[in-house]
This record gives structure tokens, C-alpha cells and sequence, in this order.
């Protein structure tokens, strides 16, 4: 019986090598059509792989006892807990906001250290239907707090981050929701009510409202950032969108100076303006800024390196500012007649995965101050070295009586007070293990005799 020849035949590998080859050219060339025509079967390849790439990276939200892991930050400094520098006891009380042990909370604590009151803070009990949001959180660990407020009777307003503002009783009880996509800071209006940062999404209807940037959209819905006015009860009674008082104020140049080249064959989908907060200048400092008048709102715009002042009874922009601030946030109106910014001072490439800060990142955040009139600035805080902090993204500053500022550094998981001469006279680290730090969104001093309470006991829960 003869042999049969097992010489490979050239032609068929020949054959089998050109169809391979062709099919792979043909599946290159069909994924960089589908990606550049932002065909529905590219979008859904990629929602499919980034889902599972979601489910990897959450892993440890779905396991009982897993870490944290939207909440840590490595740590850059030691200790634990209050320091107290040679600070008096004033009677001032620290509202601390963030992630403390298993959760969500904001804490009232004396100089001390002290524990006043707490409130424990779960997404999902205060919106158990969260219809409002586009994409509700998974669980109460994918979605933190920004913004929060103690008021005199011991009761608590604050934000959940883009998902909506709560009021809780001085014991924890929900005294009202406000059922929108709110988002940074809380801050009182002087003839009552709350100032809020909101979010709407420009759909289809509104193509060329903001021409040329919504003229490039073809099935995008654009975050429009708003200005909420909320009454005592948590009821919406005035809004504005941010970017048209930009538009209707000439600021055009502003709003489409971020280099982005406005080709028509791709898609702007990001914010149009990222608002992250809104002050109110009071009666009792409009004195000390002739340039304004009281009522007059501050708005932080990040992304546009800009802070500007509008008159809220007609919208007109008095007087705006682009940097030298670097991705700012929580401008201040002071009582010496200037404005003082917390500034970043870092782009989110100073970001490694979920958010954390690279470890070679330099502490060059600082605390910018402004003459509205002459626009010389300087540093307020920040430069000398146990000043020194980081935030890459968030963070605030309030000034403090007799000088001074109290800040938070959210990424650092620290909170500090510095004096008029720029000292550090008390300082809290929310520390979470021996290497990390667990996020802190906010921290605010209430003057002795700020509180009406008298007994912050509460029955069990």
C-alpha cells in the first residue's frame, strides 16, 4: 500500500494564509469604521467590556467586609485622629463630613475631639427610589457626600454627590429630600432657603442652543450645570442654567476656550461648565466690596479655571476671573474686601486608578487670595511646610474668626485650621488603616453659642 505524500500543499497555504490575513484586515477595518461612526454595535461592545471591567473593579463593594475602595486614599502623613497645637478652647464646635469606619456620615465634635453627634448617612434609605438619576449608585458605597451644613437647631442639610439634597432632624430623621440631580456645596440665602448647584441634560430639541459647542451633538445629552434656589422646606423655587448666563453675558470666549476643536465629525460629551460651588456675598460683608452688592452669588466653574460674580435679580455677570488658579474650588467672599480660592493647583493626570492620588505628586495645593478690584494676588496658605496639602479634585476652605482658615483636604483625609499668622493650631486625620486615609468632603467651625441645642442625646435606633 503506498504511502500517502504529507508534503504541504503551497497553494492551500498559500490559500489558508491570505484568508486569515484577509479576515483579520476585514475585522480591523469593520472595528475602526464602527468606532468611528459611532455604530450601535461599537457602543455596545464597549458598554459590554467595560461592564466587565466594572464587575472586576467592584469586586470588593460586592463581598461582605470589602474594603472600601471609593473612599481610601494612600496616606502622606502620620497620625490619627485631633491634634491640638496650643489652641485655647474657644467652645467652637468641627461638622466633619465623609467616610468614617463603615459609611457615609457627618460627625459634630468639640476641639477635643470630642463626639457631639453624628449622622449616619445611607443613600439608599433616603432615596429608595432614586428615578430622579440617570444612573443611580449600585449600592450606599458608590456614591459619597458633598456639601453639608449643621444649622443652629442641631438639624443637617447636604448633598449626595449628583444624587440629590437631604434635610435630617439633629436626631438622623428625614425632615425633606429634594428629588434632583444636585451635586458640591449647601449654603444658606440670607433671606432663607439654600443655594445649590444642580444638573439638567440638554436633549435633542435643544441642538443649537449653545452653538458651536451643542451644534457637534448628534445623540448626546449634555450636563447643563443650574443654579437651584431652594426655599426652608427643600422646595425648588428658582433655577438657571449656568452656561446661558455665560452665553447671555458675552462670555462665548469663555466657554469655548478649552482647545477643543469643534470638529463636526466628532461629538462633544463632556459637561459643558462643572460647577463646584455657589457662595452668597452677605449684608454684613458687602460693604468691604464696593464692586457688588449683598445677594450677589460666586460661582467656581472648574474645568474653565474660572470664578466669576453674577447678580441674581437680572443674571448680569459684575466681574469674572480665569486663574492664575489651576482647576479651583470654594471661592470665599472675606472681610477685608478680598476672595480667596482653594486652589487645586493639579490636572487629574496627577490621578492613578479610582481616583488616588500618585505618590510622587508634589503638596503644591494652596489657598490663592484676590483683590476683585486690582487682581493682585497671593498666597494666603499653603506654602509654609505643615501647611502644605494636596487635592488633586475637591476640597474647601472657610475663613475662620481672628484670621486664619479652616481646610479640608479630601484626598489627604485631613482637615487643619491655621491661625492669622498662618500656624497650624489644630488638625484631624481620618486615618483608615496604616497605609491609607479614609476621604473627608467636608469640614466647617461653628462658633461657640452657634448651637440652640443644649442635649445632643438622641433615643436608640
Amino acid at each position: 500500500m503506498a504511502t500517502p505524500d504529507k508534503t504541504p500543499d503551497p497553494a492551500k497555504w498559500v490559500f489558508l494564509t491570505t484568508l486569515t490575513l484577509s479576515v483579520l484586515a476585514i475585522t480591523f477595518l469593520a472595528g475602526l469604521y464602527l468606532a468611528h461612526s459611532r455604530h450601535p454595535l461599537y457602543r455596545s461592545f464597549i458598554g459590554f467590556t467595560k461592564n466587565i471591567s466594572l464587575v472586576f473593579e467592584e469586586r470588593e463593594n460586592l463581598v461582605p467586609d470589602g474594603e472600601p475602595i471609593h473612599f481610601l486614599q494612600p496616606a502622606r502623613k502620620p497620625g490619627d485622629g485631633v491634634t491640638v497645637n496650643g489652641l485655647p478652647d474657644d467652645g467652637a464646635t468641627i461638622l466633619i463630613a465623609g467616610f468614617f469606619d463603615e459609611g457615609n456620615a457627618a460627625r459634630l465634635m468639640r476641639r477635643d475631639g470630642t463626639l457631639l453627634a453624628e449622622w449616619p448617612l445611607r443613600f439608599s434609605e433616603h432615596f429608595p427610589d432614586p428615578s430622579h438619576l440617570r444612573f443611580a449608585p449600585a449600592t450606599d458605597r458608590n456614591i459619597d457626600t458633598h456639601g453639608s451644613l449643621a444649622l443652629p437647631d442641631g438639624s443637617l442639610v447636604f448633598n449626595w454627590e449628583y444624587g440629590g439634597s437631604v434635610k435630617l432632624s439633629r436626631c438622623g430623621d428625614v425632615v425633606w429630600t429634594v428629588p434632583e440631580i444636585t451635586h458640591h456645596s449647601i449654603e444658606r440665602a440670607e433671606t432663607g432657603g439654600y443655594w445649590v448647584p444642580g444638573r439638567a441634560y440638554l436633549g435633542a430639541e435643544t441642538d443649537d442652543i449653545y452653538p458651536p459647542v451643542t451644534r457637534l451633538k448628534k445623540k448626546v445629552a449634555y450636563p447643563e450645570d443650574l443654579i437651584l434656589r431652594l426655599d426652608e422646606d427643600g422646595k425648588v423655587l428658582d433655577r438657571k442654567s449656568v452656561p446661558e448666563i455665560l452665553w447671555d453675558n458675552g462670555l462665548q470666549g469663555v466657554m469655548t476656550a478649552g482647545g477643543f476643536s469643534f470638529d463636526p465629525r466628532s461629538d462633544w460629551e463632556d459637561e459643558l461648565v462643572h460647577v463646584n460651588k455657589i457662595t452668597e456675598l452677605s449684608s454684613a460683608l458687602a460693604p468691604a466690596f464696593p464692586m457688588f452688592e449683598a445677594g450677589d452669588l460666586m460661582l467656581s466653574l472648574r474645568t474653565h479655571n474660572l470664578v466669576f460674580v453674577v447678580d441674581p435679580d437680572d443674571w448680569r455677570v459684575k466681574w469674572h476671573q480665569t486663574g492664575p488658579w489651576l482647576r479651583q474650588h470654594d471661592p470665599e467672599f472675606n472681610a477685608d474686601g478680598t476672595i480667596t480660592v482653594f486652589n487645586n493647583n493639579r490636572f487629574l493626570t496627577d490621578l492613578g486608578p479610582l481616583d488616588r492620588s500618585l505618590p510622587d505628586t508634589p503638596m503644591v495645593s494652596n489657598i490663592l487670595r484676590i483683590d476683585p478690584e486690582t487682581r493682585a494676588t497671593s498666597v494666603a496658605a499653603g506654602m509654609a511646610p505643615e501647611q502644605a496639602f494636596l487635592s488633586v479634585i475637591r476640597g474647601k476652605h472657610d475663613p475662620v474668626p481672628g484670621g486664619g482658615f479652616i481646610i479640608t483636604e479630601f484626598e489627604g483625609g485631613r482637615a487643619f485650621q491655621t491661625d492669622a499668622e498662618g500656624r497650624v493650631v489644630w488638625e484631624f486625620l481620618n486615618r483608615y488603616d496604616d497605609t491609607q486615609v479614609a476621604e473627608l468632603t467636608e469640614a466647617r467651625l461653628n462658633p461657640e453659642g452657634y448651637f440652640t441645642v443644649t442635649d445632643w442625646s438622641c433615643p436608640p435606633r
